[in-house]
């Protein structure tokens, strides 16, 4: 999915890191389609001009911070660039690890 369409996994990967963000715990929907305005805007700006993936480097920061991985903005840039797919994929792995700890925190709470 990251090689042919991007534009989608990036959308959901951030609608994902937005609910996490905004509630602890996953998107119920898991991203849902990943068709929405964040989508549009990364495909707009790849097809238009190619700066698609610039929109991924506040995303992976946001990442890179939240789960203490070392890198810099220049191993994020060259990332981005060069390597999409595997760039947006790793985010949705590490969003994926978060939402299952959230989810088995949340079930021990309700357990206790």
């Amino acid at each position: 999915m990251s090689c042919w369409c991007p534009c989608m996994v990036y959308g959901k990967n951030r609608r994902r890191l937005d609910h996490l963000q905004e509630n602890d715990t996953a998107d119920p929907e898991h991203g849902g389609s990943g068709c929405d305005a964040d989508c549009g805007m990364h495909l707009a700006l790849s097809v238009l001009c190619g700066f698609g993936w610039v929109l991924q480097l506040g995303q992976r920061a946001t990442l890179r911070a939240r789960y203490h991985i070392d890198g810099s903005p220049l191993s994020d840039c060259l990332t981005a660039f060069f390597c999409t797919p595997c760039e947006l994929t790793q985010e949705s792995r590490e969003l994926a690890e978060e939402e299952v700890a959230a989810s088995d925190a949340e079930r021990q709470t309700h357990n206790t």
